[in-house]
């Protein structure tokens, strides 16, 4: 994750400890480690969402193929049964 080693490792924790002084370390630590939960959780849960939306993305256009021909099948026969409503109906006489 970091290219942290452990001298500078050790340096930081130094500074942490002449900083904040070694009553307040655990506590930061403690928060700090509240704070890395809380985010890894977050974290979690966005991808959770984004994953559960990808599955309903792809489910949902597996399924047009199928619902476009179900909507073209559905639709043909009206559109035969017009088309032969118009071609059975007489001619207008022509009005002079």
């Amino acid at each position: 994750m970091f290219d942290i080693g452990f001298q500078e490792l050790l340096v930081i924790l130094v500074i942490a400890l002449i900083l904040f002084g070694p009553n307040k370390i655990p506590e930061l630590a403690k928060s700090f480690g509240k704070a890395l939960r809380e985010f890894k959780k977050a974290t979690e849960e966005v991808r959770n969402s984004f994953e559960e939306e990808e599955k309903e993305f792809n489910d949902s256009r597996d399924k047009l193929p199928n619902l476009i021909e179900e909507i073209s099948s559905s639709t043909e026969p009206e559109s035969s049964k017009s088309k032969d409503k118009v071609e059975s109906f007489p001619n207008k006489p022509s009005v002079s």
